[in-house]
């Protein structure tokens, strides 16, 4: 009974064209349904990798961004003009320089208000001995100082500036005058309230000694 329904309404789908087509796009109908469940959770696996890189990929641009931020730049020291450097040492040296009678005494007080302790002892060995002093003062003693050139050197890891002078050095303390050639480098740093002299590098060619006066 049910063989002879069934063969009946597959004569009666071959006959209605109509019927057959509805049947056909019925079952391509959930094929396609069936392929596209089975895609989906493959495609959103591949979306999440693809977008990994992109993410991982922000993070070293972060991180070089943390590394040249200010909170680094502010660990290191502040770098000193070779240029306000040098003009420092020219103005400095016309006082520490000073070798008149009437003047000399104060010029050079001044000068040591610039300098840091260690510096002040160098420079006064070697420039300003008390023999000196004493001999400008009364006038024994006739200094001249010329300079030649007067230039930045060097800047150090600290911030501080090596500024490089030379020139001539003129001493009569008797006979005739002798010239000494100098050549020396001051090292100059900030401090809390300006700039300071704060090393002295004596290289004289030939240094004067109060041997002569």
């Amino acid at each position: 009974m049910i063989q002879e329904i069934a063969h009946a309404l597959i004569q009666r789908i071959f006959r209605d064209k109509i019927l057959m087509g509805l049947i056909i796009i019925g079952m391509l109908a959930i094929f396609m349904s069936g392929m596209s469940t089975k895609d989906e959770p493959s495609g959103a696996t591949h979306s999440s990798r693809a977008a990994e890189p992109v993410q991982q990929g922000a993070q070293p641009g972060q991180g070089q961004g943390q590394a040249s931020g200010p909170g680094q730049s502010q660990g290191q020291p502040a770098t000193l003009d070779p240029n306000l450097a040098t003009d420092f040492v020219k103005w400095w040296l016309g006082l520490s320089m000073d070798y008149s009678a009437t003047t000399a005494a104060q010029s050079h007080q001044q000068a040591f208000a610039w300098m840091s302790k260690e510096a002040c002892a160098s420079f006064q060995s070697i420039y300003w001995t008390p023999d000196t002093a004493n001999g400008v003062a009364d006038g024994r003693i006739v200094a001249v100082f010329h300079p030649t050139a007067i230039q930045a050197q060097a800047i150090n890891p600290d911030g501080g500036v090596v500024v490089g002078v030379t020139g001539t050095y003129i001493l009569q303390a008797s006979g005739r005058p002798v010239p000494y050639d100098v050549k020396a480098a001051f090292l100059v740093k900030r401090a809390a309230d300006g700039l300071r002299v704060a090393g002295v590098y004596n290289e004289l060619a030939s240094q004067p000694s109060s041997s002569v006066y």
